[in-house]
């Protein structure tokens, strides 16, 4: 399939203008966010246009990006919570109903492209798997490796409450209170150590 002449619109936009999104903000065009393009496309569509949506999605690869792109959802806004579950499969729901629609990547669907499924399942290497190769199989498959249900979310919903803020005795910096008497760096909990280099910081 040629790429760069498919009138197929997604998210509302051509396959050449969603790839080039990816590009941009991804650093390169990986295949979880085209099969995660054709997901959010699904569940835009499923929710409704008109439905001010929240998203939730199930794994930290590739999936959270393409809500982050596509629909005003980010984990900056709090409107996209990123569970750690490692399944490919995202809601997108009604923030004040909760109903909305999840999509998945159906594994038995996908046994009918084996690229996908092959990718997926790690059973080849990279290099006998180009990533034009799988691209162009996914979007040949469209929404055929997808399956989607309405649901209703009954947790991970809530905006996180930033609460009471305290300034730390240790290092002056203000930090969540819920931390204890002091930040969790102070209290030696921190991912970094401070670094003596020559110009840099202060």
């Amino acid at each position: 399939m040629n790429i760069r002449t498919s009138d197929i619109l997604v998210c509302g936009k051509s396959i050449k203008e969603c790839l080039a999104d990816i590009e941009a903000f991804h650093g390169f065009t990986a295949p979880g966010l085209v099969l995660g393009t054709f997901m959010v496309d699904w569940a835009r569509e499923l929710v409704g246009s008109d439905v001010e949506a929240d998203a939730i999605v199930e794994t930290r690869h590739c999936l959270p990006d393409a809500i982050q792109i596509f629909t005003p959802c980010s984990f900056g806004n709090g409107w996209m919570k990123v569970l750690d579950w490692g399944k490919f499969a995202l809601s997108l729901y009604d923030k004040k109903t909760l109903e909305g629609y999840r999509v998945w990547l159906d594994l038995e669907k996908a046994r009918q492209f084996p690229n996908i499924y092959n990718w997926y399942m790690h059973l080849v290497p990279k290099k006998e798997l180009p990533l034009e190769v799988l691209t162009g199989t996914m979007i040949e498959a469209k929404r055929e490796v997808l399956s989607s249900c309405a649901i209703r979310v009954t947790q991970f919903y809530e905006s996180p409450k930033k609460g009471k803020i305290e300034i730390c005795s240790g290092c002056g910096e203000a930090y969540p209170a819920v931390q204890g008497s002091q930040c969790l760096t102070c209290q030696g909990k921190g991912y970094y150590e401070k670094c003596q280099v020559s110009g840099v910081g202060s």
